[in-house]
């Protein structure tokens, strides 16, 4: 019994790794934007949150960096996903 219930998740699991293999390796390119704010000791951090809040999660916004443009502006640098990489919507 032990074995055949070991077999199907052994099995599940290998057929969902087949399926994320399939939609192909999602891209990520730099983005820069210019907002109202300072960078502060988190700067980076906060440059995630204004891309999402902006993009949408999809964008999945990674490795952002913050650098101060005059008083009260930022430059926001972060790796989105590409435009053209992402995958189609199942039933689209």
């Amino acid at each position: 019994m032990r074995k055949a219930v070991l077999l199907s998740l052994l099995t599940l699991v290998l057929a969902s790794s087949l399926v994320d293999l399939s939609r192909g390796e999602i891209q990520f390119c730099r983005k820069r934007q210019t907002y109202d704010g300072t960078c502060g000791n988190d700067g980076g951090y906060q440059c995630v949150l204004k891309f999402l809040n902006e993009f949408g999660a999809r964008a999945m916004p990674q490795k952002c960096i913050c650098r101060q443009q005059g008083t009260n502006q930022q430059l926001c640098s972060c790796l989105v996903v590409c435009e053209n990489s992402v995958p189609a919507k199942p039933n689209a």
